[in-house]
């Protein structure tokens, strides 16, 4: 299989001879080693500083500078807008490293928003600003459901995130499911294709997936792809949006790892948005990788799923990636939102489709004023009547979000959450676990995914809303990274995401109290220690 002149395997995933240092192992991993010799610079300037059988007199000065800047930081670090357990992780490591848990804080993980990242958020909410439509839409959805329009309220003032009409939902309960449609959907461009993905490994999905996107560019098709250097370490090979490039597509890598201490490598961009000529947009839990459609098999079965959204939402997807494509790639570049917009080219995909509920995708980004993603689960649990039925395969909770579950489960909503029984993180699946205790005390029934391991992020509650997107249930993905979600309202697709939770839940088991004691009893002290830093894994 050719691809624009270049052989698949030639730039893809040859699973029998393709070697570490062709995938950029090797390269990201010298970037890496260049990061820590510069780090260990700094330290030893430090320790030169503060040795007196180098420095004599000076030494009792530098002892007493380094103690007052460790307290201004510490204070820094008390004062600041991050959330309480973000600091409390900080402070830890600032007393339990000297001067490695300084320079990291002020190198790598300091919230305050600079002027590039004030600048950045103007350019990428004037973007999502140009729709103006929103006024109406909220009218109906306030006459439908009050809580489901309070929800939205928050969602557009938190993120921009425009509510659309007119727009229909089909759900993939697994990426097996959704990639034929994928295919099917990309076959059918003929204007523009937008794919952003925190992952792109070469294999059966993406190769296939490729060759589309090649012929589409061949015949003229604006096919641009973005995806996360972080997220593609060891994965793709080194120039891999290059090679991409000479096949006519817009490639661009999200922030590429440099041999420089810099904060902005502590944001990566999970998202996970296809886009079709604005009257399909694909989005959900899944990358575009193998483990996904579970032809390879890494943890055991890959329980994820999708949405294909058709209709005018379709433009919130559009405007998302534009958003990012503007205020990262090209803040320079003229771009008609207007050639985006979902009526210009719905009539070729059969006119918009009977309105399937209320659909608003949103958006979120790290160095914002609210954090969306915790705002909307925190939402749904205060609104939740019947029932919360939650999945996700990290569970990192913060203490606003504990309680939120907590008090929900203790008013006598049924809530139940999923999480894997395979994990693909130990350290993680170890906190997950370490989360169980306050949870069952309340009431919440906790199901452990048997067969494999879950990587959904799904919230689905009363047959009325629920929202699948991409941001997990821990502090990385709530507020350090880019990330999106869908809040889907008084739609047919709210029914079958609550009967895939219920049929998945069928083949998990279910953890009681007693086993969570034995749990506890034979790691307790990990689980002490985890907790302390869970903030920053």
């Amino acid at each position: 299989m050719t691809a624009g002149g270049f052989k698949v395997f030639e730039i893809g995933y040859n699973r029998g001879s393709m070697k570490f240092w062709r995938n950029g192992f090797w390269q990201k991993a010298v970037t890496i080693l260049s990061v820590l010799v510069e780090f260990a610079i700094l330290v030893a300037v430090v320790y030169l500083l503060t040795d007196s059988s180098l420095n004599g007199n000076y030494a009792l000065y530098a002892v007493i500078a380094y103690f007052v800047a460790n307290v201004a930081i510490a204070v820094f670090i008390v004062n600041s807008s991050a959330e309480e357990e973000y600091k409390t992780a900080w402070l830890f490591f600032l007393v339990a490293v000297p001067v490695v848990g300084a320079l990291f804080y002020l190198m790598f993980a300091h919230k305050l928003r600079t002027k590039k990242q004030r600048e950045y958020l103007k350019r990428y909410y004037s973007v999502l600003r140009v729709e103006s439509s929103r006024e109406e839409t909220l009218r109906k959805l306030k006459a439908y459901d009050e809580d489901s329009y309070r929800i939205s309220r928050f969602i557009e003032r938190g993120s921009e995130g425009d509510c659309y009409l007119n727009s229909a939902v089909s759900y993939f309960p697994l990426g097996d499911e959704a990639f034929p449609e994928m295919k099917k959907q990309l076959e059918k461009a003929k204007h523009y294709i937008f794919i952003e993905f925190f992952i792109i490994k070469p294999g059966k999905m993406w190769d296939e997936i490729l060759e589309i996107l090649v012929r589409k560019a061949k015949s003229g098709v604006d096919v641009r792809v973005v995806y996360d250097d972080v997220g593609n370490l060891g994965a793709t090979p080194v120039g891999y949006d290059k090679k991409l490039c000479e096949m006519g597509i817009k490639a661009r890598v999200f922030r590429k790892i440099k041999p420089l201490l810099d904060i902005r490598m502590n944001n990566r961009d999970h998202r996970k948005i296809m886009v079709i000529d604005g009257h399909t947009a694909f989005t959900g839990g899944i990358n575009l990788a193998d483990e996904y459609i579970n032809h390879e098999e890494r943890f055991g079965h890959w329980k994820d799923s999708a949405i294909m959204v058709r209709g005018k939402a379709v433009y919130g997807y559009a405007l998302l990636f534009l958003a990012l494509w503007k205020s990262e790639f090209a803040p320079e570049e003229t771009i008609d939102y207007e050639y985006y917009r979902s009526d210009r080219f719905i009539d070729e995909a059969g006119g918009f489709p009977v309105s399937d509920g209320f659909v608003q995708p949103y958006g979120e980004l790290p160095y914002s004023d609210t954090a969306v993603g915790v705002g909307v689960y925190q939402a749904i649990l205060a609104r939740a009547k019947d029932y919360v039925y939650i999945s996700t395969p990290y569970l990192v909770l913060n203490a606003r979000l504990r309680d939120s579950i907590c008090l929900t489960a203790q008013s006598g909503v049924d809530v139940r959450l999923l999480t894997p029984g395979i994990p693909d993180k130990k350290a993680v699946y170890e906190l997950t676990r370490s989360e169980y205790g306050p949870l069952l005390k309340a009431g919440v029934k906790i199901y452990e995914y048997t067969p494999g391991f879950v990587h959904q992020k799904m919230f689905v509650s009363d047959d009325k809303w629920a929202t699948e997107g991409t941001i997990n249930l821990d502090y990385r993905s709530l507020y350090l990274h880019l990330e999106n979600g869908t809040f889907i309202a008084g739609s047919r697709a709210v029914k079958d995401m609550k009967d895939d939770f219920l049929e998945t839940i069928a083949k998990s088991r279910q953890v009681t109290a007693e086993e969570y004691r034995k749990m506890k009893r034979k790691k307790k002290f990990l689980w002490v220690l985890l907790r302390l830093v869970a903030p920053l894994l």
